[in-house]
């Protein structure tokens, strides 16, 4: 048996797949057995997320917003770790800068030429 082969029944015995619904639409992953109710807690906390920022940009692209609902949890959990351990600011920094810039490209595709 190959490698990859062995690889593969492995990871299957130690996930299983599990259907989440993000803005209305239904996905499947890959999950570790006992860590289901972690994956579906992130899957509704960026549901929530992703449908604020449809609410308030509601021309902008699922793409668009699942970019910038990405950068606003990334750069939320940088800072809550760098208050943890306080020698992350320089990327949080960057994030909060990056989410700034993201969330201005979104208001410029949605307002009036």
């Amino acid at each position: 048996m190959s490698k990859r082969t062995l690889s593969s029944i492995s990871r299957s015995a130690e996930s299983r797949p599990v259907k989440l619904r993000i803005l209305d639409k239904e996905v499947q992953l890959a999950c570790k057995v006992g860590e289901e109710d972690e994956l579906s807690k992130a899957a509704e906390y960026i549901d929530r997320a992703m449908a604020d920022l449809k609410a308030r940009n509601s021309t902008s692209s699922i793409e668009k917003i699942a970019i910038v609902a990405a950068i606003n949890t990334a750069a939320e959990l940088m800072k809550s770790r760098s208050k943890k351990s306080g020698d992350n600011s320089e990327v949080t920094d960057r994030l909060v800068a990056m989410n700034s810039k993201l969330e201005d490209l979104l208001k410029e595709n949605t307002e009036p030429a």
